[in-house]
């Protein structure tokens, strides 16, 4: 079975082998982006028939080959396996539903796209404080990112200010993470 860490791996490869395209190949992009959910999804649907249908115990992953806090530790069991082909899925037919947009919007905004699904499968995930508010900290770029495809001129300002006071809650999930 695929390690649940190619869900994380897939979506930062897929957005990295966006930004090496040519922003006119727009196609292939929107393919790739299309292939990189379809895969996340696949891998989250993979570990969800294993633990519904052959039931699996729970799995803890560590990388970097050592225990926590020193490498990221992810669990994986039924509710987050669920969890992850939920989100993969949404994040595939959101790209079906948007493909006028992002092929309008270019290879850019799909980076975006992965990266915020990819960002919520690590909160799903992780069972690490500081990791958490990293892939946090990712979604939230992303959703910002996500919010400025709108040609609405008032996403602009509602870019900015969400930015504002997320940024204002990290601050204060960083000050409660010390007191912890």
């Amino acid at each position: 079975m695929v390690s649940p860490i190619y869900i994380i791996a897939a979506g930062l490869g897929g957005a990295f082998l966006l930004g090496l395209l040519p922003n006119q190949w727009r196609k292939l992009a929107y393919a790739i982006t299309v292939a990189t959910l379809a895969g996340m999804a696949w891998i989250a649907g993979s570990w969800l028939y294993a633990f519904a249908v052959q039931d699996m115990a729970s799995v803890e992953i560590f990388t970097a080959g050592t225990q926590p806090p020193f490498a990221i530790n992810f669990r994986v069991g039924l509710a987050e396996a669920a969890l992850a082909l939920l989100t993969s899925l949404i994040g595939l037919h959101s790209a079906l539903y948007m493909q006028n947009n992002l092929l309008k919007e270019g290879r850019k905004a799909m980076a975006v796209l992965l990266i915020f699904i990819m960002a919520l499968c690590g909160i799903i995930f992780t069972r690490d404080v500081f990791n958490l508010f990293v892939f946090m900290e990712l979604t939230v770029i992303a959703t910002g990112g996500l919010v400025l495809l709108s040609i609405d001129r008032r996403a602009l300002g509602a870019g900015l200010k969400y930015l504002i006071v997320s940024q204002l809650v990290s601050i204060l999930m960083l000050v409660g993470i010390i007191f912890l």
